[in-house]
């Protein structure tokens, strides 16, 4: 196959273009007929490209990787678009109107997201007033705990952009441009790359744009990827790549597979752990002197010992037995048991 056909040079261009026409065509389908029967139109629903790795990431970052598109995924003059910036936000305003920026339709500081948007109300309202939000690099550790899991739940979370710049137009307007991808630590990730209301051909191009961009920030690149979806937010995800189900180099199951010295090896462990069980199992086990009565040299195997338990309960009522044989005894051999405090004190005058 040539390398015009491929994209990065693995995916198949004919293979894409098939599987994003069919489900453009079943999807949309499927929303007509859910409009027909419900008053309010749905949400509008994004494309998403599923990345499955053979092996987890280690760690879990908390600011996204920037995947550039062909075509956003956002229209400012039409999706409202929150920043969320330090304290004061005064200064901030004022810097957005010097750069001439227009396309920001809310600044939110830290001290209003706590004073103001602190109920889960006022948040929840602020989520659904705004399509996108980005937030000043230096408090996006703050974010989590401030926000909620809602903006997690539905894929709102703050994109961090850098508001010291020169060109902050710029950088505001790269980021809306973009997608990104959030890097978790499992073996599945997926990235937005296209909306139901684009056209075939403008998910196509994005695909294009964005694949080499994902599979560089992936540890490991084409070697440690498994397979590759599209899907949307309710649909089933088909397939555009897979890697060969063998053990072969970019394989399935490559650098997985034990080799034939190691089984040896683990093999010969094995047989000597079996061994060494073996003999522990022949030796005799010791015997000990165990006393009863007045017999003495009565000898009992230590596993029945070890295994013969006594409860707390057995033992106290074994040490007042022997506690009344003993006052048995002293009562029947020298008269009634006198305590030391009698003893002590004798009797006392004016009594018999």
């Amino acid at each position: 196959m040539a390398k015009t056909e491929l994209i990065d040079s693995h995916i198949s261009v004919k293979q894409c273009t098939r599987a994003v026409h069919a489900l453009h065509a079943y999807v949309s389908k499927k929303q007509k007929e859910q409009e027909e029967k419900e008053l309010l139109p749905s949400n509008e629903q994004y494309v998403w490209l599923q990345v499955t790795v053979k092996r987890m990431h280690p760690e879990h970052k908390i600011k996204p990787f920037k995947i550039p598109l062909k075509h956003p995924l956002i229209d400012p003059r039409v999706t409202p678009v929150c920043l969320i910036t330090k304290d004061p936000q005064r200064e901030y305003k004022d810097l957005l109107e010097s750069h001439k920026i227009k396309f920001i339709s809310r600044v939110v500081g830290i001290t209003k997201l706590k004073g103001k948007f602190k109920s889960y109300e006022a948040r929840r309202m602020l989520l659904k007033e705004n399509g996108m939000f980005m937030a000043d690099e230096r408090v996006i550790p703050l974010l989590p705990k401030l926000l909620g899991k809602k903006w997690f739940d539905a894929k709102k979370q703050p994109i961090p952009v850098c508001l010291t710049r020169k060109d902050l137009k710029g950088e505001l307007e790269r980021a809306i441009e973009s997608t990104y991808m959030h890097q978790n630590r499992g073996t599945c990730t997926s990235v937005k790359i296209g909306l139901l209301s684009h056209a075939p051909e403008k998910i196509l191009d994005n695909i294009k744009i964005s694949l080499p961009a994902i599979v560089s920030n992936i540890k490991g690149n084409w070697d440690n990827i498994q397979n590759i979806h599209i899907k949307t937010n309710s649909s089933i995800s088909l397939p555009i790549w897979t890697c060969e189900a063998g053990d072969a180099t970019g394989g399935r199951w490559d650098g997985m597979v034990q080799s034939k010295d190691a089984s040896e090896e683990s093999e010969s462990d094995e047989d000597s752990d079996s061994d060494d069980a073996d003999m522990d199992l022949e030796e005799s086990v010791p015997e000990v002197p165990v006393s009863k009565g007045k017999s003495k040299g009565t000898k009992k195997p230590l596993d029945e010992i070890v295994q013969k338990s006594v409860t707390p309960k057995e033992v106290k009522q074994k040490r007042s037995a022997e506690g009344a044989e003993k006052k048995k005894a002293k009562i029947v051999k020298g008269g009634p048991v006198k305590s030391a405090k009698g003893a002590l004190i004798g009797k006392k005058p004016g009594r018999p």
